[in-house]
């Protein structure tokens, strides 16, 4: 220090230095008596000077300077000539609340008098005692959050070192606390974390606080042996926090996804062989139809072969599911337009009229159907269809058919029309039983079947609910 600057320090008045002091300052005697406070002192604590300076610090304040942890401290200075450094002290005053005070003290001797004084340095530091509380209150909890959760989990810090591990951690990795805190986690276990593309997602999830979810790996971990693994990452935000958090959640799904893969393998044996079952079905259909076929030749009578054509109609109708699946390669279900067009088609054939006769207009929903809807679905539609071909056109040369497949909130609408001359309500419609065949389907399906008939032809409607469908096609065989 040149001279200059020693000049200015003896020539400053002491109380200047003092009142720049971010703490409040009292002077004791030996005896502990106040003999001189700051203005720093007076206003942290919301006292007057002339009620301070000459009084014993115990009484101060009707004894709320009274404590025992304090005196105690300052009496050993006066005793051992010891100093007290960042000694924190908490104690409820009456008039200001609680107050956390960070104390600092020494003994000191006046130059002019000789006299021993103690310099009581005090810091109101209550509220970052709160604070550090708090977060000590917060740590605790999350730690014990972290230990009751089932999955492994792991808290990351911004660099992938690890804060902390879950309980169920150490236990599924086989890894000690001393292995994993501390340690980056492409360290971890020689290494076995060190997954690049694992290591890029997590730290693209910090700078742009995002998250990752159900990243799958597969590692052969030493001391657990192959496991497959779900990794979920979260940053943890917190408003005025400098650093960044990240939680690492595991699933170990290794079992799940060795019931998968054996599901998927029976699915797919169960698949070919119900595919070879549908195949041999399919042929054995068509040879009955054929035998059908050449039975109605040889009859004699327009109503026994037409008996036969609408038997052969039938097995057709289902035969054309069965050539469906095949055809798609799918074991339990069928799109409805390849399938119901092709029984429509193969109706207008099996009938004898001619293709260029009948005006087709079709418009079927891209849905699928499973067996149990499909199959008394086809046969409604063979049934209406073939009696609007038997009665709609007769003696006409040109006519149009039509059939609509939709669904709606409520579930699934065939409609089937025809531009005939409608039907006559007191005339016997194929004798009865495909009325009684098509009644008993409807109601396998759970649905309502309503017709209108007049001079501009005959439409019918069948409302199938959803509940329905979803009951057969979820109905156990």
């Amino acid at each position: 220090m040149n001279d200059s600057s020693s000049m200015a320090l003896r020539t400053m008045n002491p109380s200047e230095i003092v009142e720049t002091l971010r703490e409040g300052l009292i002077v004791l005697t030996e005896d502990l008596t106040v003999e001189y406070a700051s203005d720093r002192f007076l206003k942290m604590f919301q006292v007057d000077s002339y009620e301070t300076v000459g009084r014993s610090l115990s009484d101060l304040g009707d004894g709320q300077w009274n404590i025992p942890a304090l005196l105690d401290q300052l009496n050993e200075i006066v005793v051992r000539d010891v100093t007290l450094e960042d000694i924190e002290v908490e104690h409820h005053f009456d008039h200001i609340g609680r107050k956390v005070m960070r104390l600092n003290a020494r003994k000191i001797v006046w130059v002019t008098d000789s006299a021993k004084r103690i310099l009581l340095a005090i810091d109101d530091v209550t509220e970052a005692a709160d604070h550090a509380r708090e977060l000590s209150r917060q740590r605790q909890l999350a730690e014990g959050i972290v230990d009751t959760i089932r999955e492994p989990l792991l808290v990351l810090d911004d660099d992938l070192q690890i804060i902390a591990a879950s309980r169920s951690f150490y236990l599924k990795f086989k890894v000690d606390a001393d292995q994993a805190i501390g340690r980056n986690l492409a360290d971890l276990g020689d290494g076995q974390w060190a997954n690049a593309e694992l290591i890029r997602l997590l730290e693209e999830v910090v700078p742009d606080d995002s998250t990752m979810e159900d990243y799958e790996i597969t590692h052969d971990f030493p001391q657990v042996g192959i496991r497959t693994v779900l990794l979920n990452a979260r940053k943890i935000f917190r408003e005025g926090n400098n650093t960044e958090t990240l939680l690492l959640a595991m699933e170990d799904v290794t079992e799940r996804r060795r019931l998968e893969a054996e599901r998927d393998r029976a699915m797919d044996q169960s698949n070919r062989l119900l595919e070879e079952l549908n195949h041999r079905v399919m042929n054995s259909m068509a040879m009955i139809s054929s035998v059908i076929s050449l039975e109605g030749r040889s009859l004699s009578g327009d109503e026994g072969k037409r008996a036969f054509v609408r038997m052969r109609n039938r097995i057709d109708a289902i035969g054309t599911l069965y050539r469906t699946l095949s055809r798609t390669a799918t074991v339990d279900s069928v799109k409805a337009d390849s399938y119901l067009s092709a029984i429509v088609r193969d109706a207008v054939s099996a009938m004898e009229v001619s293709p260029e006769a009948i005006h087709l207009e079709l418009s079927i929903d891209d849905i699928f159907l499973s067996t149990r809807v499909a199959v008394p679905l086809g046969l409604i539609t063979n049934e209406l269809v073939t009696n609007s071909l038997k009665y709609a056109y007769k003696g006409r040369d040109k006519g149009t058919l039509g059939l609509k497949v939709a669904t709606n909130n409520d579930g699934v609408e065939l409609a089937i029309w025809d531009d005939g001359p409608g039907i006559d309500e007191n005339a016997r419609v194929d004798s009865g039983l495909g009325q009684k065949l098509v009644d008993a389907f409807v109601q396998q399906l759970g649905g309502a079947l309503s017709r209108t008939s007049g001079k501009g032809g005959t439409r019918y409607i069948l409302a199938i609910p959803h509940s329905e469908i979803f009951r057969l096609q979820t109905k156990h065989t």
